[in-house]
C-alpha cells in the first residue's frame, strides 16, 4: 500500500502561539518617539501580517511586546515584519531618517497559559490520566531529554536569544490504537535524529495508544507547523516500514489525522508577563 506524506496545506491546527519580544534602539539611542507606540499604532503597523497585538510597553530605548503568531509563521519572521515596520514608523520623523533606530539584536520567547513545569508534570502523568497505570505491561512511552550545549545551538539564531518551546498533540487515524512502546520508541529515535537537520529539540515524548504528546524547542527561523510535518512524516515512514502490522490492525488509512494541537509554553504564563509588563510600562511614564 502507498502511504502518501502529509503536506503542509491539508493540516488543520488549533493552537495559542504568543511570542513575547525583546528589542532596543541602536546603540541604546533615546528616541522619545518610540515612547508612544501603542497597541493601537502598532496593530495598525502589523495589520497587513496578521500579526496580533496583545500588549505594548515601551521607553525612550525599549520596545516590549507580546504578540499572537498563527502556527505558520517562524518567530525569527514575526520579529523581522515588526521591527521594520516600528523601524518605518520610526523614521517618518527627518530627524531619524538617516540613521539607523533599532538594534539587529532581540530576545523572544513563548508563553501560554501554562508553564514549563506544569507541561512537564502533565506529560508525566499520561499514563494515570488515561487509565494506563494500573496494567502491567502499560502501552506507554515516555522519555525525557537533556541538551547540552553545543546541541543547544541548534535552537539559538545569531544576534538573538530566544526560547520557543511548544507542546504537540497528534491524534492517530480516528484514534484508533496503534501505538506500543517498543513502536514509540523507534519513532522516538527518528525523531532524534531529524533534530538538527529541521532545527528543532525534543525536550519530552508521551506516547499512548492513539495520541502523542510532544514538548519541543525551535530555532527562531522554524515555524511550528513546519516542525509539525516533519514529525508527522517521519513518524508514518518508520510505522510503515517496521510496525505495518499495528497500523493494519488498526485500519487506519495513514497514521495520523490531518490536524494538531500547538500551544506555546515558557517558565512563565501569559498572565504573569501581562502583568510584568503593565508594571514596567508605568515605571517608564513616571
Amino acid at each position: 500500500m502507498q502511504i502518501h506524506p502529509f503536506e503542509l496545506d491539508e493540516l488543520r491546527f488549533a493552537w495559542c502561539n504568543r511570542i513575547y519580544l525583546r528589542t532596543r534602539t541602536h546603540w541604546r539611542n533615546p528616541i522619545p518617539k518610540l515612547r508612544t507606540l501603542t497597541n493601537a499604532v502598532l496593530a495598525d503597523l502589523l495589520e497587513p501580517y496578521q500579526l496580533h497585538v496583545l500588549e505594548t510597553a515601551t521607553s525612550d530605548i525599549e520596545a516590549c511586546l507580546l504578540l499572537s503568531l498563527n502556527p505558520n509563521e517562524s518567530a525569527a519572521t514575526a520579529v523581522s515584519k515588526t521591527k521594520g515596520r516600528i523601524s518605518k514608523w520610526l523614521n517618518t520623523d527627518s530627524q531619524l531618517s538617516s540613521r539607523k533606530t533599532l538594534s539587529r539584536g532581540y530576545f523572544a520567547c513563548t508563553i501560554g497559559q501554562s508553564t514549563a513545569q506544569a507541561i512537564e508534570a502533565y506529560l508525566q502523568s499520561q499514563s494515570e490520566h488515561h487509565g494506563y497505570a494500573d496494567r502491567p505491561n502499560p502501552p506507554v512511552f515516555v522519555r525525557s531529554f537533556q541538551h547540552d550545549g553545543i546541541i543547544q545551538k541548534t535552537d539559538q539564531a545569531v544576534h538573538a536569544v530566544s526560547s520557543l518551546r511548544y507542546h504537540v498533540v497528534l491524534a492517530s487515524w480516528f484514534r484508533q490504537g496503534v501505538f506500543d512502546a517498543i513502536a514509540a520508541e523507534s519513532v522516538t529515535k527518528d525523531w532524534m535524529e531529524c533534530q538538527r537537520t529541521n532545527q528543532f529539540l525534543l525536550d519530552k515524548v508521551s506516547f499512548l495508544p492513539d495520541h502523542v504528546h510532544v514538548a519541543i524547542s525551535i530555532h527562531p527561523s522554524q515555524s511550528p507547523s513546519a516542525v509539525v510535518l516533519e514529525l508527522m512524516n517521519a513518524a508514518q515512514e518508520r510505522m510503515w516500514s517496521e510496525f505495518a502490522h499495528l497500523v493494519i490492525r488498526a485500519k487506519a488509512e495513514r497514521l495520523w489525522q490531518a490536524s494538531a494541537y500547538v500551544g506555546s509554553f515558557g517558565d512563565l504564563t501569559s498572565n504573569a508577563v501581562s502583568g510584568y509588563l503593565k508594571r514596567w510600562s508605568l515605571n517608564n511614564r513616571e
